[in-house]
């Protein structure tokens, strides 16, 4: 009988259980436990190992009539405890019937959205000490007083009067200030230790900022007007009334973004601009001086007033995926400074209105896509001292000429010409200086060209002759990729080496004679042609082994009388038997 007693209060016990949580699948990490308050909260599992984690993700079912709301600071689950450390984006929004909230002790991060708009909210308990707290978090709350947790300030109402930071407040959390749009000044104390460069996001009319004396991290150097990360001489917060004093070597990550700015001297000692630290701003005009080696990715994005580029940064990097510039709408003028070496990579692209690009005598490279579909850019004058120009740096632009300086080519539009000759003087054609030139059909090189760089003519689709000069000595890989219409082309004894695939995909170029000049034949420079004779000189020492793979047309291979043996020996025997002597 005591036996059955036990039995029956197990499973009275089980019952219970099974009515406090909601169990999933064993691979499951989501899952539903009652709390004090009589919700049923959603969890899921963050951490499966000491210490074991999880974060709540909202209420299960109905939230009508909800007042209460108490986050227990731990949960069993499976016969373990997991202390809950998170509470997820968007958790509680919304409930508009919620008065106040208890978080406990364990609770460290609080998630974007995760309270906003529970219009009657007014009250929250809080256990412990919040360290990160997400954008929007309490927005549209009842709460009017500022929050902190322990010496962390982690939300200001935007509807106060007056903006004051407590003394011995350590840090600001991300987000505290967002919204405070009528924010015009504030005062930061010594004992502060710790700001996001989000802690003062939208505060539109701020004008003023201020670091007290004693601040050991930040300062507020010259009147400023912006905060300062001491150790590192970066901004890292600015407002609509900022200076850039001297000594500051960096500006950083959305420091100046979305404010209202519309003049800023960037000085000499500046090095890194990083990412969005100016977007959607409103300058008229920027000077990026020569100090600056590095713009991060949309550092000056949706300036929609900036008209004026001045660039004297002498050698910078910029950002490939998210260029500095782009969807600066009215950007009509860039010039870049007489020390300036590089015009970087990516710099302007998609810049549509700009119209006017003025390249210095110092330029000696312009990087890919430096000008790509800068539509409205028809024109640009290539100085002498450009040595190099990358990848489609002026593909889809505007313009209507072909740019070249007195030994570089480095441009052909699209639909130009059907016939052209370079002019004399010209010693590189730039690596795509004719790719995709969709009308080019007969193409002259004039005898000073002595070197044709990498897809210089690949995916001319028309062209169909190229009178070849005779002081060429080198010729890029893919450099007449997929010219499916090239019947000939004849080879100076000036040429000493042909690249990889430099004929890849010439569909209808049947015979190819190899100049007496050329010692290596190096990976499939036919792949995928229509080759269907090869003539070999003597002076061939190297075949690599993949030379002629993918020729499928390929007949005969010809080769100088007596040198049978030779030829055997550097090609695959799979050859041997269309090997030809003549």
């Amino acid at each position: 009988m005591k036996r059955i007693a036990i039995l029956f209060a197990f499973i009275a016990l089980c019952t219970m259980t099974m009515a406090q949580a909601e169990v999933h699948s064993l691979n499951d990490p989501n899952f539903t436990m009652k709390c004090k308050t009589g919700q049923y909260l959603k969890y899921t599992i963050t951490s499966n190992e000491n210490p074991y984690t999880v974060k709540v993700n909202g209420i299960k079912g109905d939230t009508e009539n909800i007042k209460k709301l108490e986050i227990p600071a731990t949960i069993t689950y499976r016969k373990t405890e997991y202390a809950v450390t998170v509470i997820n984006a968007g958790a509680f929004a919304n409930i508009s019937t919620l008065t106040s909230v208890t978080i406990p002790q364990t609770v460290k991060t609080i998630k974007k959205d995760a309270f906003k708009d529970c219009s009657a909210l007014k009250s929250i308990k809080f256990g412990g000490t919040i360290e990160h707290c997400g954008e929007n978090a309490f927005d549209g709350t009842a709460i009017a007083m500022p929050i902190y947790t322990g010496k962390n300030l982690i939300y200001y109402p935007a509807s106060m009067t007056e903006y004051k930071i407590s003394e011995g407040t350590e840090a600001i959390l991300e987000y505290a200030f967002a919204n405070c749009k009528e924010m015009t000044a504030i005062t930061i104390p010594a004992s502060v230790k710790t700001i996001y460069t989000t802690s003062f996001n939208n505060c539109d009319k701020l004008a003023n900022i201020i670091i007290s004396e004693g601040n050991k991290t930040y300062d507020s150097r010259n009147n400023c007007n912006s905060i300062v990360l001491t150790a590192e001489n970066k901004i890292i917060r600015g407002c609509s009334n900022s200076t850039i004093p001297n000594g500051i070597t960096s500006i950083g990550k959305t420091a100046f973004a979305n404010i209202p700015i519309q003049k800023i001297d960037i000085p000499n000692s500046i090095t890194t601009i990083e990412d969005s630290a100016f977007y959607n701003c409103e300058l008229s005009s920027v000077t990026i001086p020569e100090s600056v080696n590095e713009i991060g990715a949309s550092a000056f994005n949706r300036n929609k007033k900036l008209a004026v580029v001045n660039f004297n940064a002498i050698n910078c990097k910029m950002n490939k995926d998210f260029p500095a510039f782009s969807q600066c709408m009215s950007l009509i003028s860039v010039n870049f400074g007489e020390k300036v070496t590089v015009a970087p990579a990516f710099s302007f692209m998609n810049c549509e209105e700009l119209r006017y690009a003025t390249l210095s005598n110092s330029i000696k490279e312009i990087g890919d896509k430096a000008f790509y579909e800068c539509k409205m850019l028809s024109y640009i004058e290539l100085p002498n001292s450009v040595e190099t120009v990358g990848i489609q740096a002026f593909y889809e632009s505007g313009i209507s000429e072909p740019v070249h300086s007195s030994h570089l080519f480095a441009y052909f539009p699209n639909n130009y010409a059907t016939e052209y000759s370079i002019p004399e003087g010209i010693k590189t054609i730039a690596q795509r200086a004719f790719h995709y030139a969709g009308n080019i059909k007969s193409i002259t090189l004039p005898n000073s060209v002595t070197k044709i760089d990498p897809f210089a003519f690949a995916e001319c689709y028309e062209l169909e002759n190229v009178t070849m000069s005779n002081s060429i000595e080198t010729i890029g890989n893919r450099a007449f990729m997929y010219c499916t219409k090239l019947k000939s082309i004849t080879l100076p004894n000036s040429l000493k080496a042909i690249e990889n695939e430099a004929f890849i995909g010439c569909e209808v170029l049947e015979n190819f004679v190899f100049p007496n000049s050329i010692t290596r034949i190096n990976s499939r420079m036919f792949l995928a042609s229509g080759v269907k004779y090869i003539t070999l000189p003597k002076s061939i020492t190297e075949i690599k082994e993949n030379a002629f793979e993918g020729c499928s047309k390929l007949k005969i291979i010809y080769i100088p009388k007596e040198t049978m043996s030779q030829f055997k020996r550097l090609l695959g025997s799979e050859y041997h038997s269309i090997l030809k002597e003549k």
